[in-house]
């Protein structure tokens, strides 16, 4: 089949290889098979030769590439009609994907690496980032794009962006001269990139492409190096991606891995002194190089580092890999991890819609941008063939510094590889009235809109507003306004004079201050925030209009802002109430109104209506009788309920809820399970079943969620629905 005509916009096709989103090129495919480059304007005048390196910038694609492909799965291919490769397969039956659910990773973040601690995997994750997206951007065809980038952040007005664009190599690091690595000057291509043959274009310039740098420490010594690859930045890569799931690539990658590993014994460096790297297509080679690392190059880059950003082809396997993307970004894990396209696009038809659960990389977090909020979008289906809805993301995160605001967010080390983690990237044409949050969007098949949510601000004013869940909420800088839900929510402010938006009146509230510098707002009908760096409260429905009111957080109380001067007796202020309150250690505690702080605390409710606090640590909390509120916060709880009506929730963490169907009552379990790496269960005493199964068989749906009805006891798991519980998650007692 040949390759017909087709001419993409400026815009497109950037957004499509992964470069900056300002339109600056244009390409065409000619019918005769070949591929020019065109269009230039703006800040490309004057800066392209017709020749580069000798080498004529125009090329054309050898013509079997437009006929049979070199491997059975697929039949033909080519560009047309928006879509770049369309392959025509039969439809096998899917082997197995290596996806099985892992257990939630230790608490190092979300960017956990193997054995690492946060710090130094927080430090991979920032060194391993800025060489991918600067050497993406580094050059193409001739154009130092990179610079062009660094250009436009440096003239953007403050603000305009979600962080000033800017790409640069770690402090330290620099790139490896051929010669040094035993090779001639003719392993690197024209832009200075080493050269890997491809299984379909072979040595095609702007075909597959590697950079090798080292790092230096004050000395002058090498302390590190890097294998970094580089993703689509031409038509020719986008031929590449149909070899990705069967590793066709992996032994041309030998001639070069071979020298980079004498050069590392040369100096006295070993696997684990070596970050290997890449963003989009080069995050693919990433993957498929640790597929086979172990017979690479005698299997010497076994144990080096493997980090990859926006990743379409994905090796689950050997915890070799870390794997971060955006859940929004339709590149990442396109193909998933299986081990053929055939597969891959069995299981996905069209690559429409794929969210795979995988234990390598990062299934949840999403980049909230401009167009992300909008409800239409991605413009179409969340396929891959979407160049402007579906690739945002992917081009957006070349210059966002999401990762590193998430990783210097007051609640990373709350984070898991699962956790759902949302991450401003709104310009300033947006933020000053779009609220930051989950919302219900075509790239979450999991429908995670209520699931316990970490949101992380900008340096800016920002809206951010959390759902049902137990929301974690860093404004990080900026006069920020922040509205939470429902659930046990904690919130920092940030640096900046910000707000907290509180549904309900002051008389809903009831208001404590914590020893530990934290104020713990609760209410009967709203839940319970745990709330710092927050200079002044809005009560949302105040009044006989139900209109806002306005308070500062003093000393000793809320300062009601309303009236001053004469009329300032008229001020409703808001005192803060006392409290029973643990140590950093672990405690015992009984009381009404108790909050266990740090520790593993053992906290006991009275006869009377209680609300009940642990916070970090594994806590057991039990209510007694009355109507209790019982929160376990962070760590592996134990939350007992039943005598009275009571609410449970237990917080992040692997908790436990007791309930006990000989106690008359209506307990609710409002967080069962809501992280996707929870491994909540639920201990149900005297519940006069034999087994797990045939209690589950008596389980109603209601518009509330799951109940048990044993006479005068309830129990109900709120937000659930009957498929969502199993019954390896109940226990009988």
């Amino acid at each position: 089949m040949a390759i017909s005509n087709y001419t993409t916009s400026q815009l497109g096709i950037l957004q499509a290889f992964g470069l900056s989103p300002t339109g600056l090129l244009n390409y065409q495919a000619n019918p005769l098979g070949g591929f020019s480059l065109g269009g230039m304007s703006g800040l490309f005048d004057g800066l392209l030769p017709e020749t580069y390196g000798g080498r004529s910038i125009s090329f054309t694609a050898p013509n079997w590439l437009a006929q049979v492909g070199p491997s059975p799965e697929f039949t033909s291919f080519g560009l047309f009609n928006g879509t770049f490769v369309r392959a025509f397969l039969p439809a096998p039956t899917p082997a197995a994907s290596a996806s099985t659910p892992q257990p939630p990773n230790p608490s190092t973040g979300m960017f956990g690496y193997k054995d690492y601690s946060a710090e130094k995997s927080a430090q991979l994750v920032d060194t391993a980032f800025k060489l991918a997206t600067y050497e993406q951007m580094d050059k193409i065809f001739g154009i130092n794009v990179g610079g062009i980038v660094n250009q436009i952040g440096n003239v953007m007005p403050d603000g305009l962006a979600a962080n000033r664009m800017h790409l640069e190599l770690p402090a330290g690091w620099s790139k490896v001269a051929p010669a040094a690595l035993g090779l001639g000057q003719n392993a690197l291509d024209p832009d200075g990139y080493y050269i890997i043959k491809s299984p379909l274009t072979g040595t095609t310039y702007s075909g597959p492409q590697a950079q090798i740098l080292e790092q230096h420490d004050s000395a002058g010594h090498i302390t590190g190096l890097s294998v970094t690859f580089i993703g689509t930045n031409s038509p020719v890569d986008v031929l590449d991606y149909l070899q990705l799931n069967s590793g066709e690539i992996a032994p041309n990658m030998e001639p070069l891995l071979n020298a980079v590993r004498d050069y590392a014994v040369a100096h006295h460096l070993g696997a684990q002194d070596v970050i290997v790297t890449g963003y989009s297509l080069g995050a693919a080679y990433t993957n498929v190089m640790a597929r086979f690392a172990d017979s690479l190059s005698g299997g010497f880059f076994a144990n080096s580092n493997y980090i990859a950003y926006e990743v379409p082809y994905i090796y689950d396997q050997k915890d070799r890999v870390l794997n971060i993307g955006y859940e929004n970004d339709v590149v990442h894990r396109a193909a998933g991890d299986w081990g053929s396209l055939a597969q891959a696009v069995a299981a996905a038809p069209g690559l429409i819609g794929q969210d795979y659960n995988l234990h390598s990389s990062t299934d949840n977090l999403v980049l909230f941008s401009d167009d992300y909020a909008s409800p239409t979008w991605p413009a179409g289906p969340f396929a891959l063939y979407n160049i402007v809805g579906g690739w945002s993301a992917h081009v957006a995160g070349i210059t966002s510094d999401g990762l590193q605001r998430i990783m210097n967010s007051h609640f990373y080390e709350f984070t898991t590889r699962d956790s759902l983690v949302i991450v401003s990237n709104l310009s300033g044409l947006t933020r000053g009235t779009t609220w930051v949050q989950d919302l219900d969007r075509p790239s979450d098949r999991y429908d995670h809109v209520g699931d316990s949510a970490f949101i992380v601000g900008t340096a800016y004013d920002d809206k951010i507003a959390g759902n049902r869940g137990n929301d974690y909420i860093d404004g990080m800088d900026g006069n920020d306004i922040i509205r939470p839900g429902t659930g046990a929510n904690r919130i920092e402010g940030g640096a900046g004079n910000d707000t907290l938006q509180l549904q309900g009146t002051m008389s809903d509230w009831t208001v404590t201050k914590l020893s530990d510098g934290t104020l713990a707002f609760f209410s009967k009908s709203y839940g319970m925030n745990i709330v710092s760096g927050v200079e002044q409260v809005t009560f949302l429905e105040t009044g006989p209009l139900h209109t806002p009111r306005n308070y500062d957080i003093v000393s000793d109380r809320l300062e009601d802002q309303t009236f001053s001067g004469s009329f300032e007796w008229l001020d409703q202020d808001v005192a803060f109430v006392k409290s029973t309150q643990g140590t950093a250690g672990n405690d015992v505690l009984t009381g009404k109104f108790v909050f266990g702080l740090a520790g593993d605390d053992i906290i006991n409710g009275t006869s009377g209506n209680d609300v009940l606090y642990g916070g970090s640590g594994n806590d057991k909390l039990n209510g007694g009788a009355g109507n209790d509120f019982i929160y376990g916060g962070e760590g592996n709880d134990v939350l007992t309920g039943g005598g009275g009506n009571d609410l449970l929730n237990g917080g992040l963490g692997n908790d436990q809820f007791v309930f006990d169907a000989k106690l008359a009552g209506f307990v609710t379990i409002e967080d069962f399970r809501l992280s996707a790496d929870e491994l909540d269960m639920i201990v149900v005493k005297n519940s006069g079943y034999s087994s797990a199964a045939e209690l589950l068989s008596h389980a109603h749906q209601t518009a509330d969620g799951v109940l048990f009805d044993f006479g005068s006891a309830d129990l109900l798991i709120a937000h659930a629905h009957t498929s969502d519980i199993t019954k390896d998650m109940l226990l009988l007692a």
